[in-house]
């Protein structure tokens, strides 16, 4: 008993700590969340809990600080430095709302302003020195001048170009009335007027042998052994065709009901014989039965 006296789970404790807190599971957030009704109303449920949770801890809290009467140590340091804040987070909006109406240029801002001043003054007195240059450079005359040793360069190569363009003008002038043929130009002109006169020959002979097939007669040179083959073949192509004209020419006048082509054509017309009987028969017949009266049969 005494151990069990002793034990401090058995111990007062206050009316909010008594409550059994509600606390979700540890795998409901990395859980599949279905789309049925029964899931729809556990995550209803869950919501309500943690709705009830919250609102329980809110009054829990409210009544703790309406209980109690002398706040503790921890309370009156919160105090104080939420009292600091609130006058720091105060003066630093009034510091704010002031700048709004501070004139910058007027100001200065001390030293800042000061070198700010100074600066701008100094570059614009060095832009005024450029443009003043730059002015008195648009009535320098740069070729009287001669800028020294780099324009006398300049001069002299100038002068040496156009002396060598005028050489090559003068020198393609005078290529103008060279005759290419008369001058030659040595062993590769000697060796054109070789391989020109040469072609002109191997042309000519060409033309003299086409000149020559025009009245060469085909028929009657026969052109050899190949030409001779060519017309024995056509000869003999030529009597052959006659033969065959000359067997249908007399396939034409045989009658062929009189020749009966031997066994085939007897069988052929006994066939044609026996269904004619046959067929005559029964013409017979169906005459026959065209006057019995179906009506007076007595069909015992």
């Amino acid at each position: 008993m005494d151990d069990r006296q002793n034990d401090p789970k058995y111990d007062f404790k206050a009316p909010e700590d008594n409550i059994q807190k509600w606390k979700p599971k540890s795998y409901e957030d990395t859980a599949f969340q279905g789309v049925s009704p029964f899931d729809w109303a556990m995550r209803q449920k869950n919501e309500d809990k943690k709705r009830k949770e919250k609102e329980r801890e809110a009054k829990a809290k409210l009544y703790s600080y309406h209980s109690k009467g002398v706040s503790t140590l921890a309370e009156e340091n919160a105090k104080t430095v939420n009292a600091k804040d609130k006058l720091r987070k105060e003066e630093a909006r009034k510091m704010k709302e002031e700048a709004k109406h501070v004139n910058m240029a007027a100001a200065g801002f001390g030293v800042e302003q000061a070198a700010r001043n100074a600066d701008f003054q100094r570059e614009k007195a060095w832009k005024e020195e450029q443009r003043n240059q730059k002015e008195a450079q648009k009535d320098v005359n740069m070729a009287a001048a001669g800028f020294g040793v780099e324009q006398a360069a300049r001069n002299a190569d100038f002068k040496r170009e156009k002396a060598w363009k005028e050489e090559q003008r003068n020198q393609k002038e005078a290529q103008k009335d060279v005759n290419m043929a008369v001058a030659g130009f040595g062993v590769e002109q000697a060796a054109r007027n070789a391989d020109f006169q040469r072609e002109k020959a191997w042309k000519e002979e060409q033309r003299n042998q086409k000149e020559a097939q025009k009245d060469n007669n085909m028929a009657a040179a026969g052109f050899g052994v190949e030409q001779a083959a060519r017309n024995a073949d056509f000869k003999r192509e030529k009597a052959w065709k006659e033969e065959q004209r000359n067997q249908k020419e007399a396939q034409k006048d045989n009658n062929m009901a009189a020749a009966g082509f031997g066994v085939e054509q007897a069988a052929r017309n006994a066939d044609f014989k026996r269904e004619k009987a046959w067929k005559e028969e029964q013409k017979k017949q169906k005459e026959k039965q065209g006057e019995f009266d179906m009506a007076r049969a007595i069909f015992k």
